[in-house]
């Protein structure tokens, strides 16, 4: 026979008080009830009973493996742990916890800091992440906004999978040494080098770097997953399992609550759009969030872009860009709130033709806030800026 629960017991035993007293008032003839009875008492236990939550499942294989790539230790229980018992991977793991202790010190701590204060406004708002062109920088978008829901990142760069760690003779070291040297290009200067993602993500994709970028900071990966966009724009779980669309889900750090990273292979070029209409749709969905890009090759300067800079413009809540995004004169003073930081002091030389008066003039105008970090193409903060555009109401 089935237990009772707590809340079944309660509402039987109330239901039987109700039935009696509700024969008692037949038998006797209602009455009006005696100055100051509460004739308002409800069932507290159905009202109050909170929801329970159920218990985030970990699939610990996907957060052994990112550990494993970004040189963090794992528990010994793991199916894994002899892995990192290598005298390769052991030397590995110290040089990686070298470069990030040297970038935070050099970049990321600086950077975390100055975000607290200077885009608190930003991160009050809710929803999620708009982050186009982004290649595999889930680390800077997570950064800059932690208290997001969740993160939609859109890149050319193929989203791969993680097959490779399933089979009995894994390269660990060719892995560790493809990640490694993405990532160096993104320590030391702050972006990726779209020639050097060619190689590194030859075989595995983005994804073994997002997730070591997700562990890095902090959180414990939950589950991964493959997903298409939808006729209507929507995502959901794919049948395919080809890994061209990926959903990350992730345990934050800070909160510890369930966020996703959803990751989409694509081009999203004017004539991308026209190949994928469904992947228009599903950019106009997510665009109504805050939108975060940077070192983005000036696409959206160029008369190929024009669709998802006029959906931006349209439809997002607030940005957070550099000179390489939209350019400055879209966005008019009477739609946006704009604040400029650090130098404008033009492209480098390989866009010196996206060079932008506007911007110019309102770095000449405006009153502009210190960038005390660099994160664009010229690796110094010296000359790097960034802007904050928040949509009037």
């Amino acid at each position: 026979m089935r237990k009772l629960s707590l809340y079944t017991f309660a509402s039987l035993a109330f239901l039987l008080m109700f039935s009696f007293q509700a024969c008692n008032n037949d038998a006797a003839g209602t009455k009006d009830p005696k100055e100051g009875t509460d004739t308002t008492k409800k069932d507290t236990v159905a009202q109050n009973t909170p929801p329970e939550e159920k218990p985030v499942e970990i699939d610990k294989k996907y957060n052994d493996v990112a550990r494993i790539l970004a040189g963090m230790p794992i528990e010994s229980s793991s199916e894994y742990y002899e892995v990192t018992q290598t005298t390769y991977w052991q030397s590995y793991a110290k040089a990686a916890d070298a470069g990030w202790a040297s970038a935070d010190k050099k970049r990321f701590n600086s950077m975390r800091e100055w975000s607290q204060k200077e885009l608190a406004d930003l991160n009050q708002m809710e929803g999620d992440i708009f982050y186009p062109f982004s290649g595999p920088d889930i680390y800077y978008g997570y950064q800059f906004f932690p208290t997001a829901k969740n993160y939609h990142l859109f890149a050319l760069e193929p989203a791969g999978n993680l097959s490779f760690f399933k089979s009995d003779d894994v390269k660990w070291e060719n892995y560790c040494i493809h990640v490694q040297q993405t990532i160096d290009d993104f320590i030391l200067g702050g972006f990726f080098h779209t020639k050097h993602m060619r190689v590194d993500m030859k075989d595995a994709g983005v994804l073994p770097t997002l997730l070591v970028f997700l562990v890095r900071s902090g959180n414990t990966i939950a589950k991964v997953e493959p997903i298409e966009i939808k006729e209507d724009g929507t995502v959901g779980i794919s049948e395919k399992a080809d890994f061209s669309s990926v959903r990350v889900d992730f345990l934050d750090a800070k909160t510890n609550k369930l966020k996703s990273l959803y990751y989409h292979s694509c081009d999203i070029s004017n004539e991308g759009f026209v190949a994928r209409p469904a992947l228009k749709k599903h950019i106009e969905q997510v665009a109504v969030n805050r939108t975060f890009t940077k070192s983005a090759s000036y696409l959206m300067h160029r008369p190929t872009f024009t669709e998802v800079k006029d959906i931006i413009i349209a439809k997002a809540a607030a940005v957070f860009q550099d000179d390489t995004a939209i350019p400055y004169q879209f966005y008019k003073d009477a739609t946006w709130d704009i604040r400029l930081y650090g130098k404008y002091s033009g492209p480098i030389k390989l866009f010196a033709v996206r060079y932008q008066n506007e911007l110019r003039d309102a770095y000449q105008k405006k009153e502009v806030g210190a960038l005390p970090f660099s994160l664009g193409y010229h690796s110094s903060h010296d000359h790097d800026n960034m802007m904050v555009a928040i949509r009037k109401k």
